[in-house]
């Protein structure tokens, strides 16, 4: 008699948010490029959906927002949970960052779920009671789930310092869509042109939402300092909050710095594009980073970068790029005018070694891969 086919093993993600963002895109590429043979998922979001739910709805993979509020605790929320799992019956429980991996723990499946950690050596100082009552919370209940992934060397060292001590740590990098983030002469000329640019023009770009540890302040004062001698420089900045119209983010830029040098572009559903049209890429992050997607989509792009050291960016950026001191503008400035000067045909060798880099090393077919493997040993240990 044949032999019974096992049908797929149920994957239920819960994430705090389906907002534009390093994790929300990570699960996104994940859930949709998971063998649908093996694995059926579904996605909870503690609050209301976020652009990227949309995406996740499309690649076939259901959403249930649970509308919880930020911040306040919703017995609401777990019943809608509890609901959820009773009717999907999971498998597997993969959580994503500190509430949710909180949030997972209502489930009472310990050696079937999984946490996730995105970050690194987070400034708690800077933030909200209750994300520091998450962090703190996670440390101490961190032995519980079955395992805890990180996406970065540095986020496990971090963690480890503030007491996390799970049964058992797991480091799978991120990964990236390398068909889509990919070098695209026509689409640096359209950006160049809808922007006002000229095509020759030498264009330094920064993606990343507006948030401390993102350190905009730090960017802004490298670039009045570059300007002083690439006057003729363009600055291309995207993410949510970063935008003309705010004055949080406008007070950032020394008055010295011309504000026609700035392209200020708010949250973008096509940065692959905007990515395309910079001849350099910056990351100024202070802290908190563990493998920035922001520096390897530029990279995937064929723009080499330069990068403050933070989290994993140094393994990330390799011999590809430039890695510089942290909350110095002096050495990110120094950083940028090193890559300005080799001209358009050395940054485009560089470019596309970091390009070749990301290829090798960190594709969402790896990444994809690692999960898998991750999950199937979790069921092969539960049912023998």
């Amino acid at each position: 008699m044949a032999e019974k086919t096992r049908p797929p093993a149920k994957i239920l993600h819960i994430i705090s948010t389906l907002d534009t963002g390093g994790a929300e895109q990570n699960l996104f590429r994940l859930v949709s490029t998971l063998d649908r043979g093996s694995f059926t998922s579904e996605v909870v979001c503690m609050r209301s959906p976020g652009p990227v739910a949309a995406r996740i709805t499309a690649s076939g993979v259901p959403v249930r927002p649970l509308h919880m509020r930020p911040g306040v605790p919703s017995p609401l929320g777990v019943m809608r949970l509890w609901s959820t799992a009773g009717r999907f019956r999971p498998d597997i429980v993969q959580c994503w960052m500190y509430h949710a991996n909180l949030m997972g723990l209502c489930l009472f499946m310990p050696g079937r779920t999984v946490w996730n950690i995105r970050c690194s050596d987070m400034d708690l100082a800077r933030y909200g009671g209750a994300y520091r009552f998450a962090v703190r919370a996670g440390a101490a209940l961190s032995g519980i789930p079955r395992a805890v992934i990180v996406n970065s060397d540095a986020g496990r060292k971090a963690h480890e310092a503030i007491g996390y001590r799970p049964r058992r740590w797991v480091t799978i990098r991120n990964g990236f869509d390398t068909e889509l983030f990919r070098p695209d002469a026509s689409a640096r000329s359209a950006v160049r042109a809808e922007l006002g640019i000229d095509e020759h023009a030498l264009v330094i770009g920064l993606v990343g939402r507006l948030d401390p540890m993102k350190d905009h302040a730090t960017f802004f004062q490298a670039a009045a300092m570059f300007l002083e001698t690439y006057k003729d420089a363009t600055f291309v900045l995207a993410g949510r909050a970063v935008t003309a119209d705010n004055p949080a983010l406008t007070a950032l830029i020394p008055a010295s710095a011309p504000r026609a040098a700035f392209r200020l572009l708010g949250e973008r559903d096509d940065v692959q594009r905007v990515l395309a049209c910079m001849d350099i890429a910056a990351g100024s992050s202070v802290y908190g980073e563990g493998f920035p997607n922001a520096l390897a989509e530029a990279m995937a792009c064929g723009v080499p970068c330069v990068a403050t050291d933070v989290g994993d960016t140094s393994l990330l950026v390799g011999d590809t790029g430039i890695v510089v001191e942290r909350g110095s503008a002096q050495a990110l400035c120094r950083g940028l005018e090193t890559l300005a000067r080799m001209g358009p045909d050395q940054r485009r060798r560089l470019g596309a070694r970091a390009r070749t880099r990301v290829e090798t090393l960190f594709t969402q077919k790896n990444t994809t891969a690692a999960y898998e493997d991750l999950y199937r040993k979790i069921l092969t240990s539960s049912r023998s």
